[in-house]
């Protein structure tokens, strides 16, 4: 997909007021997690409202750091029964182990760490679900 070079602002409508901006930091807080850090981030943003648009790759960057942090909190409070191995989760949505990880990678999947390892959390199941219609969907269409 081809990066778009923003000009004018989207949500303020200001003409010609987008600058592009790089090394920026920002830091996500979702319910039940402590505060996660993302840096290194670009994208165009607003001189005039101060909105903004992150590159593809920095959205990218964004979901998987999220996963990460996520992954990493979970990893103290998840129990052994409530994950499962990737073996399972590819069987289940019917793509390779390669896929599963990559879905993990880009927090389509979520998951934890054991020692230094990886594994799906088995109750999941309404992403997995979600997950399987998507892959249906483009396999057929």
């Amino acid at each position: 997909m081809k990066e778009k070079k923003w000009v004018d602002c989207p949500s303020c409508g200001s003409k010609g007021s987008m600058l592009y901006r790089k090394n920026i930091s920002e830091t996500y807080c979702n319910p039940g997690y402590h505060p996660i850090t993302v840096t290194g981030l670009d994208g165009h943003f607003c001189r005039v409202c101060d909105e903004g648009i992150f590159t593809i790759k920095s959205n990218k960057k964004i979901a998987s750091s999220i996963a990460e942090g996520k992954a990493l909190q979970d990893s103290d409070k998840i129990v052994a029964s409530s994950i499962t191995d990737v073996d399972s989760v590819a069987k289940t949505l019917s793509v390779t182990r390669q896929r599963v990880h990559q879905m993990m990678d880009e927090g389509k999947l979520s998951y934890v760490y054991v020692g230094k390892n990886r594994f799906p959390i088995k109750g999941d199941e309404k992403s997995i679900k979600l997950l399987k219609m998507r892959i249906k969907k483009r396999s057929h269409g």
